[in-house]
């Protein structure tokens, strides 16, 4: 058994750095967590504006882990709504069904567009079979397994907004991290052979969502930390992170104008994996890992929040949006998620807009920002400006990695680095600079906590999110149980878990 008796510190208060803290609390370990924002969550922030909230651009839980999902029951127990997801892909001024529903692209297409993206399919899947071409691309790997015509219709656009760059710039893991095995011939037998029993429900229809704003999961986390009378210091930002010492970590961190140091057994890094490389490592890195951190990159976000002076604009949880008139890729409607994230009778919507960091939508002004978001959402036609009360910016950098061509030589030398080091783990998105889900970098964290608590190998932590497999795929029950019932959009009302 592992001696229990050790420091460990967390670099992030993130859903994962969280996560490994709180499993470590629960074990005996004295933990100090150090968070450069002054909010618990990273991504998964809430945002308070009056009596709306607003979540950095909208994250569901769900997970085909079934004892992570028993942990998260139990961690949000009463604090959880079950919400039926309902997602719509604009394209060229038309809404289409996401996932994609057969009878809903005959309907919306049109059958002879929809005639030639089977067509197109068809062919493309024979001559994949009668000679296999490299795929080396996001391009290469969405028409390879859709058809270039339903990667025109589906893919290009949205993906092009998102990345800042031609699919054919990126690389094709992307593809087979998010999209394995889906396919035209998914939809066709999700279509087709419907579930009999009315009581089971897919991943893909319905997930749990906290009340209040997914800012509730790394609150709950952190409260719990703290009340094993662990540290969570907010505001601090971590300079170095000294491993000179084979016997232990020293971090030197600046709060309030001033620099601190803690000294740890064991360093948790969330913080993203190229900064800390490049600038934060004593002893420095050699030359050819600095080099290959300064190489990568990542996306940026901004999200505009708008009040509504009106019950509910859409149905939906998530619009993506492909028509490229419009700046931003992605909205949601907090209040279909949760009727308590908006006032009764008025309801908000999160116009998610990507760019990079120091870009000229990154320079823009919050109140230009705004006025774009409002000009957007108008030429929608769901909303007049009137109904408009009023809006505001949050901003993220080192929101997304990006996976360019090549990325993953240059990313195994920066791994290779940090697992040698034996009294250093990294975790989450930006820690692993991997495409996590939130209950991938959860996962993540917890299982840091049993690897350094004797339990698993380093090489475990990394293996989460590898398995190339769509992530909706599988048929599950209700989270809740067959009987529970489900926040539907157009009631606005939810039941508590």
């Amino acid at each position: 058994m592992a001696d229990r008796n050790r420091h460990v510190i967390v670099l992030g208060a993130g859903p994962g750095g969280l996560a490994c803290a709180h499993k470590l609390a629960e074990y005996g370990y004295k933990v100090t967590v150090i968070e450069k924002e002054s909010f618990v969550g990273g991504l998964s922030r809430t945002v308070r504006h009056g009596d709306f909230r607003f979540d950095f651009g909208g994250h569901r839980w769900f997970t085909k882990n079934k004892h992570l999902h028993d942990w998260f029951l139990r961690l949000m127990e009463g604090q959880l709504v079950e919400v039926e997801r309902i997602s719509r892909i604009l394209f060229n001024g038309k809404y289409f069904d996401y996932p994609i529903s057969i009878k809903n692209v005959l309907q919306t297409a049109g059958l002879w567009t929809s005639f030639l993206c089977v067509v197109d399919y068809s062919l493309n899947t024979l001559s994949n079979a009668l000679k296999k071409r490299p795929i080396h691309t996001m391009e290469d790997a969405f028409v390879s397994q859709f058809g270039r015509r339903l990667f025109d219709m589906f893919f290009r656009r949205y993906s092009e907004k998102v990345w800042g760059r031609p699919c054919s710039q990126m690389s094709s893991d992307w593809v087979s991290q998010r999209s394995k095995g889906l396919s035209i011939w998914t939809a066709i037998t999700n279509a087709l052979l419907k579930p009999k029993d009315k009581k089971a429900k897919t991943l893909i229809e319905t997930f749990v969502y906290p009340r209040w704003g997914y800012q509730e999961i790394p609150e709950t986390m952190a409260r719990v930390v703290r009340a094993a009378g662990n540290e969570v210091i907010l505001e601090a930002f971590a300079k170095k992170v000294d491993t000179s010492d084979p016997k232990k970590v020293v971090v030197t961190y600046e709060k309030d104008g001033r620099s601190h140091q803690v000294e740890g057994d064991y360093l948790v890094s969330t913080v993203p994996l190229t900064s800390l490389l490049m600038y934060a490592m004593e002893p420095k890195p050699p030359q050819a890992v600095i080099d290959a951190a300064k190489s990568l990159e990542f996306r940026s976000v901004i999200t505009v929040n708008l009040m509504l002076d009106l019950p509910q604009m859409t149905k939906d949880t998530w619009i993506y949006c492909h028509d490229e008139g419009l700046g931003f890729a992605r909205l949601h409607e907090p209040r279909n998620w949760s009727p308590d994230m908006a006032p009764k009778g008025k309801t908000s919507v999160v116009l998610e807009y990507f760019c990079s960091k120091d870009d000229a939508v990154w320079k823009m002004s919050e109140a230009a920002m705004v006025e774009w978001g409002k000009k957007d959402l108008c030429r929608l036609g769901f909303v007049k400006p009137e109904q408009i009360l009023g809006g505001f910016t949050v901003r993220a950098a080192n929101a997304y990695p990006v996976y360019g061509q090549g990325y993953l030589e240059k990313l195994k030398r920066m791994r290779d680095y940090i697992e040698a080091q034996e009294r250093v783990a990294i975790v989450g998105r930006g820690g692993t600079f991997r495409y996590n889900n939130a209950d991938h970098s959860v996962e993540m964290g917890l299982v840091t906590a049993q690897m350094i608590n004797g339990e698993v190998t380093k090489a475990a932590v990394l293996d989460i999110n590898t398995d190339l497999e769509y992530h909706e795929k599988d048929m599950v029950e209700a989270s809740l149980g067959a009987d529970a019932e489900l926040v539907r959009p157009a009631a606005g009302g939810g039941t508590k878990i």
